[in-house]
């Protein structure tokens, strides 16, 4: 039985692509898989980031082409995929060493765009101003559930890095605590349990409670 395939095209290239497939495989199948840069391949480090045009008219935006399925007529314009320098996390943080770190921090026009491409639904643009306030742990939070896949960056036309800043600060913050934790194997395997719970609401409230106690709670 022949699966069923729809049109699509990357960069002004039509290619036929199966149903149900995602972005990079139906390029990779494609003989494509130059096309687009690939990385983790799970929706994690960005690498894949694509803009999309849509024929019947709908807004398009930035997806993660590891993870959109592919529709007919959709149109496929690889993003660049800028490198950054690693920026070394500090303890006890301060507003002056993160604007330090990230100078272009105070260029947020407040547009929202950021928000707005957040497959997390993090409030992107209100963690932003929380950090030009120094409300730090609250940034923590914001960003517990940030697969830094880099669409926020990307979509920012001011340049602001917010989450790479989410990171630097939630490192910073964790370097700051003095925490005494055994680790081993079994503890890990055990950690790793509790903490990845399918419940998305559950998974947010281990993590506070992990970050608050250093141990998995019964």
């Amino acid at each position: 039985m022949t699966e069923k395939t729809v049109e699509i095209k990357i960069s002004g290239k039509t290619i036929q692509a199966k149903i149900g497939e995602t972005l990079v495989h139906a390029l990779w199948a494609a003989g494509m898989a130059e096309s687009v840069k690939t990385g983790c391949a799970g929706g994690v480090c960005g690498a894949c980031t694509v803009t999309l045009r849509y024929s019947d008219g709908r807004p398009g935006g930035t997806e993660l082409a590891c993870m959109k399925p592919v529709e007919a007529g959709m149109e496929i314009f690889p993003c660049p995929v800028e490198t950054d320098a690693p920026v070394m996390p500090v303890t006890q943080p301060e507003l002056s060493h993160l604007q330090s770190a990230f100078p272009t921090l105070n260029r947020c026009t407040k547009c929202g765009s950021c928000t707005t491409a957040c497959p997390m639904s993090i409030p992107v643009m209100d963690s932003v101003l929380r950090m030009q306030n120094g409300e730090f742990q609250a940034v923590a939070e914001d960003f517990t559930t940030c697969i830094h896949c880099g669409l926020c960056r990307f979509v920012c036309e001011d340049k602001v890095k917010p989450h790479n800043m989410g990171l630097w600060l939630r490192r910073s913050l964790g370097m700051s605590r003095e925490m005494t934790i055994e680790k081993n194997e079994d503890n890990a395997e055990q950690e790793w349990n509790y903490l990845f719970d399918n419940d998305r609401e559950k998974r947010l409230k281990k993590a506070r409670l992990f970050r608050q106690s250093g141990r998995v709670e019964p």
